[in-house]
């Protein structure tokens, strides 16, 4: 007597943070995975993102013609609304309620970003095997024949969402299998400083290393597994800052999407000073500033609304007073200093909407809760709660500090330790990604002989004292 057994399925979906764009694919066999990824660290990605690397490269294993239909259906509404001057291009807000659009935005000659227009997250690149000539409008169309596209779905939007049985065997279903492998890290050279690659090197979770090109694969020198790049010596040690930089002339770090429709200044010198000199009179200073070089916190985010947000698993952030962003230009006052002026000021519409404020748009993705994002080229930009008026987190990957990517003189890193929200990953495909991303991360904090952060210090305290 023989038992007949089905070959266990898979099926994945692609999907934003407000679900108003959904693709699944059909049941794939388990044996078709993973799929191949790779992750961009070049300086478009980081800035069409809000992400320290674009993570993409794996070619979307479902049929094309929901993403085709609904980037044409949006390209015509955009069209219209244009035509009618109804719309002011880029901007808005949106709860997540009702239709919103498949967006278009033309990344390079070869490569648009496919993201949701109601909540800013991307989700696939449309590549074309030629480059085109003319210059696309956003929602328009081109004459020239450039072939057919082939989609690549950003990474962190995908999810396994049903796993067939095995057929007749009744044998229960094995442990979720790697969804994408990351072959390759390229473009790293575009960092400066390395960027992510830190603690990314094995983003697998399997121990392997993963091939570095510091441009494009195959096209540019390679860097060897086990060899740091740049060279630990020569990095920035931790207590490099931006305290004695003049005024306007090295202390503002600027804070740019993409498509420039999002263009600021961090103004990080002066924020410094302004924490060592609160310091010195006794006062507290805020969460999120260094105690001893009094820059400003970055962190390592897992979670599950970051990640399909910007597309890119572990997000990183930065933490600043609103008081301390400024307009870029001529005019740089009056940028708003609280989240709710910040709100106001994206939801105004006509002749009293500050042009200064550009694209930027946002997302509420909770009653108290803004995630605010470029509308043009959907870069995460600021995550806002209502309960911290004065403060917004900031995407790191829109920094473009002259010491790299990572922006060391502005930022304080947290390398090492457990891994913000990590337990969004546990019991995943990603969970491998936790492991080795808190293991590199302390081997490079180790390295490049930073200490601990003070609030894993003071966490680590808490801890041991309430186990005494």
């Amino acid at each position: 007597m023989t038992t007949t057994t089905t070959e266990i399925t898979i099926t994945l979906k692609a999907q934003c943070l407000c679900r108003a764009q959904t693709f699944t694919t059909p049941p794939l066999p388990r044996s078709a995975l993973p799929l191949r990824g790779s992750a961009c660290h070049c300086t478009s990605c980081r800035h069409v993102t809000g992400a320290l690397r674009g993570s993409s490269g794996a070619v979307w294993p479902g049929p094309p013609d929901d993403i085709l239909r609904l980037a044409a259906a949006a390209a015509a509404a955009a069209a219209a609304a244009a035509a009618s001057g109804s719309e002011r291009s880029g901007s808005g807000s949106g709860s997540g309620k009702g239709a919103a659009p498949l967006k278009r935005y033309r990344h390079s000659p070869r490569l648009n970003v496919l993201f949701c227009g109601g909540c800013g997250s991307g989700l696939f690149f449309e590549e074309f095997e030629l480059p085109r000539t003319l210059q696309k409008e956003e929602g328009g169309d081109d004459d020239d024949d450039v072939g057919e596209a082939k989609y690549l779905v950003f990474t962190g939007a995908l999810s396994v969402v049903q796993e067939g049985g095995d057929g007749e065997s009744g044998m229960p279903s094995p442990p979720p299998p790697l969804v994408v492998r990351c072959e390759d890290h390229i473009y790293v050279g575009d960092t400066l400083d390395g960027g992510a690659l830190g603690w990314l090197r094995g983003l697998n979770g399997d121990g392997a290393p993963v091939k570095v090109w510091l441009g494009g694969r195959d096209t540019s020198e390679e860097i060897k597994p086990g060899v740091r790049w740049p060279a630990v010596w020569d990095l920035p040690g931790h207590g490099v800052n931006l305290k004695t930089a003049a005024e306007g002339k090295g202390g503002d770090v600027p804070l740019r999407c993409h498509c420039g429709g999002v263009d600021l200044l961090l103004r990080a010198g002066e924020a410094q000073r302004e924490f060592e000199e609160k310091q010195g009179k006794g006062e507290e200073l805020p969460w999120f500033v260094d105690p001893v070089t009094h820059k400003l916190l970055g962190s390592l985010d897992a979670c599950d609304s970051c990640r399909i947000a910007a597309g890119s698993e572990v997000f990183n952030w930065t933490f600043t007073s609103l008081k301390h962003i400024s307009f870029a230009g001529s005019n740089p006052q009056g940028f708003p200093e609280d989240t709710s002026a910040l709100r106001a000021a994206v939801e105004t519409k006509g002749a009293s909407h500050d042009a200064r404020i550009g694209t930027l748009a946002f997302y509420a993705s909770s009653p108290e809760v803004q995630r605010y994002f470029c509308g043009r080229c959907s870069a995460t930009v600021f995550y806002a709660v209502d309960e911290r008026p004065d403060l917004v987190d900031v995407a790191v990957g829109l920094l473009d500090s002259p010491d790299g990517a990572r922006a060391e003189s502005a930022i304080s890193w947290s390398f090492g330790g457990q891994l913000n929200w990590g337990q969004d990953m546990v019991g995943t495909w990603r969970e491998g990604m936790v492991r080795a991303v808190e293991k590199e991360g302390e081997e490079w904090r180790i390295e490049r002989g930073f200490p601990k952060s003070w609030r894993r210090v003071a966490k680590e305290q808490a801890e041991q004292a309430g186990g005494d």
